[in-house]
């Protein structure tokens, strides 16, 4: 289903707008649009841990190695967009080989292929996938270490190879649902583009290439959805002062492991709220009515199985 066929499949009653605007912390934005939508979007999330959520909250267990989250982006955008089915195969660690092929989880279990969750009925798939790729997160997370030897062409090159993985995997995706809307989710800002800050305790002339890295990583993502004629949700742009050295402001955790609210470098539940905020907006050309945690109606929520 192409964007404008996948709009026109939203009844939208917008009843009120106020101003919008972000609190401190993990704080709610207020509400900008008021809505009530039904819909009957089939909905399929696939991805890694940006998309998983990795201990932010209450975690699924189908299957408990994916370290899936109930409050991730996929959740709350089944939640505002009411849909009539959700699949969320979204797994930590994920890349995207393991969108073709089971996958081996940390604590021995296996995962299908997240393209079998795809089929001719689905409507919606998100796709937020390809920083695992070629070990590139692990790289820079790596190059961010005192003394470590930081390999930047071949992080920077290895980041451009995505984009042909990523077309690979909208086309293989568009094969099997040919009317399904696409929507490729860029990752967001981490670190700051400019200075640094103790949370992080390294120089900004280390985590210079880091970031730069970063970007080649997103606009990679870019090419390959647009090469394959999937839209991009640009989540570079709009996460500028939200990087970890944010404070009360960050959508993703700095170097500690929280449970119950992110991995290490990993977004936390406000990031994912932000996250869904931009592919709502993209799909309906509105904004949601915010939502403290995700709720979507189990009554039409597709459970995956195992």
């Amino acid at each position: 289903m192409r964007p404008s066929l996948l709009v026109a499949s939203l009844a939208i009653v917008v009843s009120g707008c106020s101003a919008g605007g972000t609190s401190g912390g993990d704080a709610l934005p207020d509400p900008v649009v008021d809505t009530e939508v039904t819909s009957d979007i089939d909905y399929v999330a696939m991805g890694d841990s940006f998309s998983a959520g990795p201990f932010i909250g209450t975690m699924r267990t189908d299957p408990q190695g994916c370290a899936r989250s109930k409050d991730n982006y996929p959740a709350f955008l089944a939640d505002w967009l009411d849909v009539a089915s959700y699949t969320d195969v979204t797994c930590s660690a994920a890349t995207t080989a393991d969108l073709y092929a089971p996958m081996t989880l940390f604590d021995g279990g296996t995962a299908p292929p997240q393209i079998d969750a795809v089929s001719s009925d689905t409507d919606l798939v998100t796709l937020g996938i390809g920083g695992n790729d070629f070990a590139i997160y692990d790289g820079l997370i790596r190059c961010q270490q005192p003394g470590a030897a930081c390999p930047v062409d071949q992080l920077g090159a290895d980041a451009r190879k995505v984009a042909g993985r990523i077309a690979q995997a909208v086309r293989r995706i568009t094969t099997i649902a040919p009317d399904a809307d696409v929507l490729v989710v860029g990752y967001p800002d981490i670190l700051p583009t400019e200075g640094t800050c103790k949370a992080i305790g390294t120089s900004p002339e280390v985590l210079g290439p880091v970031t730069e890295v970063a970007g080649l990583l997103n606009a990679s993502l870019r090419r390959g959805a647009e090469a394959a004629g999937a839209s991009y949700v640009d989540m570079e742009a709009v996460s500028g002062g939200h990087d970890v050295c944010a404070k009360g402001r960050a959508w993703v955790n700095g170097p500690r492991f929280r449970a119950g609210i992110a991995a290490p470098f990993h977004p936390k539940i406000n990031g994912m709220r932000a996250i869904a905020t931009e592919v709502y907006r993209q799909v309906t050309g509105e904004d949601p009515e915010v939502t403290e945690y995700a709720e979507p109606d189990p009554d039409v929520v597709v459970l995956n199985q195992g």
